[in-house]
């Protein structure tokens, strides 16, 4: 076996795509969803299929595996393995191919994106998977994947045409039309292996239609690869037939008195002509839903979903489904709410935070659908037996059962228990004529007991191996036996308080889920990862790496580290859309800061720590400042010294700031009367950027401030907020700048003054950052009184109290929502601007705007900014939109730079409207000539 730094010598100079060995990657690409932990050796990100051709080649000359991989959403370590990791999900993501109701698409697009994409042709692939903005096609070929419909729509096996695959000797083929010698003598093996062995398979048929355990033992090849889980080759494309789309659906939730009552009926819901799913959820699960008020009285839920001819029609079996279940209706209506409700019971599960939470490794049971109450029974009294809960999450039309027990796998107790656990609950789904795999595949997690299950077809699985892959060069220790060098559980390794520097609570509530790495448009997390589309950049990523900062060896490559921690900009999106309410900021924060003390700052890093800093400092050199932004010999040296992207053109700096201004007018005074009752008492804090970029946006927020009657004074200094210096690992820095700003503010809170922050950063650092950070009284005082601008203006208007009296102002614009302000809940500045008449607001809550403070104005992160951008610059760039609007500073600029329109903050719409600062309307005729840099 070569050594990883042979095999990137090997390697690299024939590849297109990337090749990575270092510890950081490998230490990412060892977990997946499941409670398995497997380190690879390397992992490849191809380009195009010759790059898979050369690794396999590679590969199968020197002994080693390859392991190919999409989203690593598996529950089974599927996607696990020692050798080369061939990530399919990044490039392999070309347009589908429409024709003859057949679609082509390579293995990397997401389950959402192949459906959004055949929605014009009013055609879908009817499989359904629960993650469907992150499960990639190859992914579900690979575990021959289907949902809760699978009854009446069927596994991806049936609707799989063809394949598009690379064999174990490296030459490509189409198994629809097979044309490789490799392919035509895998075929032909394959017959003779079937022919002899017919009365084997004829005697064990498949326990449940839904079956999963071992190779489907047919003489279609493409059938026979789809859920061979990357074992047999490595599949680039799938052909899959589409169907019509239904012309109508609806939904409803049945509640029951007892989950017996509700498994008892479920197989009978089932039959309903018209409905296609029935899930059963237990208390433990359906406790944690949201969006359907449930009756403290009911134990146990049906979801049924029906589909019909027109939603009317749909309707009609659901109230049929219902009156055959006699449960409670709780719900009915369109499916998208009460999916959304099953999406967010199953989520709210692993957001219990430390100790026992849902493990996935028995939960792919599938029994005959009339015994799943005698499955659940026996189950569940086991379990008690052992001192263990567990949630259930049954499909009655399939008999498959999702039970997850609640362990926690850092303790050495329940790990102990894991193995003698799922050997019981095997037991009794033999014993009820059932099968260890359902519907998620064998892997890692399964295998062990495939023989078991299967008797003398394990042998014939073995010679199906034989026959596609006799070096055992893919994805070897799954479905036809545990791999005999490691151990058949390698569980992932105990996250030890004492021994990382990094919270190891925190990273262990990561599941692997995969929910972070959503393709289409779905939510924000993560802009980086939108950006690049690499499985590091990933939150979960980042999590794995926290787990594995006790591993000598990643902290021996501290660059390596460094890269993926660095794809962490602070935007708190994945705290706000983590199902498990990971707070990984927190972790890589502490993560950079780790490696500063141990490293230094590295690349780019002091800038970042000191952009604030620095910002207010060349405030007080104007002409130097713009000079040096102005020139190219100026960029250049910037870009030389502080790794400044010199295309980017920034904001002029003002020769009067707004604090400048502020205490010339006089509005830094603190008044020492106290104002009357009911009037509000403001401070208001303006940061760097905005102080010495934009004065006017200040200006324009004391003038709305004081036109509601408010009691308003500034903050006489624009002061960094630490924010930076604690993305940039500058602990230290942040504390510091932090502490500052903290005991300018505390004397302002301590006088009955609200501290009203112009840039949403600064209210973040405010009342989460910073708290975490200095952890006493001032600062918890100062975070309890601290709001953003336009978060305050919408507290008045809920409260009936913010002021309309507008005038009309002909207006389009496009307001960008920055992840500072979703990340405190529901943006109050579109609302507000659409009150004022003649304004037309279209709000682009589509993504990140790429910017991330000083992150996106580094050279070596600016192609990934704007690829982060791109579609809120889409959305922005529409010709409805005639100037921009934004919250974030920063954000506004990178709006300028990619739209070409004038961005200004929301308020100064609202000064304008309201008649105060006629400048503003000025200003937004003028050209962006004030961004120097050309």
């Amino acid at each position: 076996m070569p050594a990883p730094s042979q095999l990137l010598a090997d390697l690299r100079p024939v590849l297109r795509g990337d090749l990575l060995a270092d510890a950081a990657t490998r230490a990412v690409y060892a977990a997946d969803a499941s409670p398995f932990h497997v380190t690879p050796l390397a992992v490849a990100v191809p380009r195009d299929e010759a790059d898979v051709v050369a690794v396999v080649r590679y590969a199968s000359e020197y002994g080693l595996s390859v392991v190919p991989r999409g989203a690593g959403t598996g529950l089974a370590g599927e996607s696990l393995g020692p050798g080369i990791v061939l990530d399919l999900s990044v490039h392999f993501r070309g347009l589908p191919v429409v024709r003859d109701g057949d679609v082509t698409v390579p293995v990397g697009m997401t389950y959402a994106e192949l459906q959004t994409a055949l929605i014009p042709y009013g055609r879908r692939v009817a499989v359904e998977v629960s993650n469907p903005a992150s499960a990639t096609v190859g992914g579900m070929v690979a575990t021959n994947a289907s949902g809760p419909n699978a009854a009446v729509h069927g596994t991806m096996r049936e609707h799989v045409a063809g394949l598009r695959v690379v064999w174990d000797d490296g030459s490509a083929d189409d198994t629809g039309a097979l044309a490789s010698a490799r392919g035509r003598a895998i075929q032909s093996d394959l017959a003779d292996v079937l022919r002899v062995n017919e009365t084997a398979i004829r005697e064990n048929p498949p326990r449940t239609p839904t079956d999963r355990c071992g190779y489907r033992l047919d003489p279609n090849v493409s059938a026979i690869l789809t859920g061979s889980e990357g074992t047999l080759a490595v599949v680039t494309a799938a052909t899959m037939r589409t169907s019509p789309l239904p012309g109508g659906s609806a939904a409803a939730i049945l509640g029951f008195a007892s989950l017996d009552d509700a498994a008892r009926v479920g197989s009978f819901v089932a039959v309903v002509p018209g409905v296609v799913s029935c899930d059963l959820l237990d208390r433990r699960l359906h406790a944690m839903g949201k969006g359907v008020p449930v009756p403290a009285d009911v134990e146990a839920l049906l979801v049924v979903h029906a589909e019909g001819d027109s939603d009317a029609n749909a309707h009609d079996a659901i109230r049929v489904a219902a009156t055959r279940a006699g449960g409670v209706t709780l719900a009915e209506g369109p499916v998208a709410p009460v999916r959304n409700f099953v999406r967010s019971a199953v989520a709210g599960l692993y957001a219990l935070g430390s100790g026992p939470r849902p493990l996935a490794f028995v939960e792919d049971v599938a029994v005959p659908p009339a015994r799943v109450p005698e499955y659940l029974s026996r189950v569940l009294a086991l379990l008690r037996g052992r001192d263990v809960t567990a949630s259930v999450y049954a499909h009655c039309p399939t008999g498959v059962v999702h039970l997850r027990p609640l362990m926690d796998l850092n303790d050495p107790a329940d790990r102990e228990k894991l193995w003698p656990l799922a050997d019981a609950v095997y037991a009794i789904a033999f014993d009820l004529g059932g099968t260890i795999s359902g519907q998620h595949g064998i892997g890692i997690g399964r295998t062990p007991w495939v023989r078991a299950q299967s008797g003398p077809l394990a042998d014939v699985f073995r010679e199906v191996k034989r026959v596609f892959d006799p070096k055992n060069l893919f994805n070897p220790g799954k479905i036809v036996g545990p791999d005999p060098t490691r151990p058949a559980w390698p569980l992932r390794p105990v996250t030890v308080a004492s021994r990382t520097p990094l919270p190891s609570a925190e990273s262990a509530k990561c599941t692997g889920c995969g929910d972070c790495r959503p393709r289409p448009g779905v939510g924000r997390m993560c802009p980086v990862f939108r950006a690049t589309g690499h499985e590091t950049a990933t939150p979960r990523a980042k999590a794995v790496l926290a787990r594995a900062f006790v591993d000598p060896a990643l902290l021996a490559e501290p660059e390596a580290v460094r890269a993926v921690a660095g794809k962490c900009v602070n935007c708190k999106m994945c705290i706000a859309e983590c199902p498990a309410g990971v707070d990984v900021p927190r972790l890589m924060n502490d993560a950079k800061a780790h490696l500063w003390r141990e490293h230094g700052p590295g690349r780019g890093g002091w800038f970042l720590a000191r952009a604030e800093s620095l910002i207010a400092f060349a405030s007080q050199f104007t002409f130097t400042t713009n000079t040096l932004l102005g020139t190219r010999l100026g960029r250049w040296l910037l870009a030389k010294t502080l790794g400044l992207d010199p295309t980017l053109r920034l904001p002029a700096f003002r020769y009067r700031t707004f604090t400048f201004r502020a205490w010339a007018r006089g509005w830094t005074r603190r008044s020492r009367i106290q104002p009357a009752e009911g009037v509000p008492r403001l401070a208001l804090v303006v940061d760097p950027l905005t102080n010495a970029t934009d004065p006017l946006t200040g200006e324009a927020a004391y003038a709305v401030l004081k036109h509601h009657g408010a009691e308003v004074a500034v903050v006489p200094k624009a002061r960094p907020s630490g924010l930076a210096a604690l993305t940039a690992g500058d602990a230290e820095t942040a504390k510091d700048q932090g502490r500052r700003l903290i005991r300018s503010l505390a004397e302002w809170v301590r006088e009955g003054y609200r501290i009203v922050c112009l840039d949403p950063s600064t209210a973040a650092a405010l009342t989460q950052d910073l708290p975490d950070l200095l952890a006493d009284a001032d600062t918890g005082h100062v975070a309890e009184s601290s709001v953003e601008l336009m978060a305050l203006l919408g507290e008045w208007h809920a409260a009936g109290t913010f002021k309309a009296d507008f005038r009309e102002q002909d207006l389009w614009l496009g307001h960008h929502v920055p992840c500072h302000v979703k990340a405190f809940g529901v943006p109050a500045a579109p609302s507000l601007l659409s009150l004022i008449p003649g304004v037309r607001v279209r709000t682009a809550d589509v993504g990140c705007s790429g910017m991330a403070g000083p992150w996106g104005a580094m050279k070596r992160n600016r192609a990934d900014a704007v690829a982060a951008g791109a579609a809120t610059a889409a959305s922005l760039a529409s010709h409805d939109v005639v100037f921009g609007s934004s919250e974030c500073a920063s954000c506004r600029i990178q709006m300028q730079e990619t739209t070409g329109k004038r961005a200004v903050h929301p308020v100064q719409y609202l000064t304008m409207a309201y008649g105060l600062l006629p400048e503003v309307g000025r200003r937004l005729l003028v050209p962006l000539k004030d961004r120097v840099s050309r």
